[in-house]
């Protein structure tokens, strides 16, 4: 039985497309879904306050042949405030949900970044927030899955997560979880039906 719904932040409650195009101008890679993965693969020891933002920059760069100097300073802070958005509809969802399920936000994050979701309202509709920068512990760590799930006091296999990125989702998926790789608001609620009556 369900009791709690986790949500990814960006790509899911935060819309970045405008800022990913930002990023495929300055790196025009070959493959726009590939790159997204990979900034999103790469992001995860920044987003434990292992390395720096410089580092991870010149991290991808090398894998897109880029040269380092081109690539804007701050890049991952650039913008973040202007080019991105809190998804309303998926927040709608989220208040609609909350009238039967403990709801969350399990996120790879960046203390920029929650600073500017704080200053939005974004994480205050959820019972739960858990930030990597904060926990040190990245989606890709099952760990992770287990303590949010901790948090909202429910068992694993009581939750469905939420994320744009199928890799996190199969992490999920292995602790127990349900898991639905988001697309858009009307694909969420047509997939919720597989687990829960919406």
């Amino acid at each position: 039985m369900i009791k709690a719904i986790l949500f990814d932040s960006g790509g899911v409650i935060v819309d970045q497309r405008l800022w990913f195009e930002r990023l495929n101008k300055i790196f025009r890679p070959k493959n726009k879904k590939k790159f997204w993965r990979e900034i999103n693969i790469e992001a995860i020891p920044l987003c434990k306050n292992l390395i720096s933002e410089k580092v991870f920059w010149k991290r991808i760069a090398k894998l897109n042949k880029k040269d380092i100097k081109k690539i804007p300073k701050n890049l991952w802070r650039l913008g973040y405030e202007n080019l991105t958005k809190v998804k309303h509809d998926v927040l709608a969802i989220a208040q609609k949900l909350k009238k039967k399920y403990k709801i969350g936000i399990v996120s790879n994050s960046i203390a920029y970044h929650e600073k500017i979701n704080k200053k939005r309202g974004t994480y205050n509709l959820f019972d739960a927030v858990i930030l990597s920068h904060k926990v040190g512990l990245t989606k890709n760590n099952k760990k992770i899955f287990f303590l949010a799930a901790k948090k909202l006091k429910v068992k694993p296999k009581e939750c469905i997560f939420i994320d744009d990125v199928k890799d996190f989702v199969d992490v999920a998926k292995s602790v127990g979880m349900a898991g639905i790789v988001f697309k858009n608001s009307k694909q969420l609620k047509s997939d919720f039906k597989k687990f829960i009556k919406f």
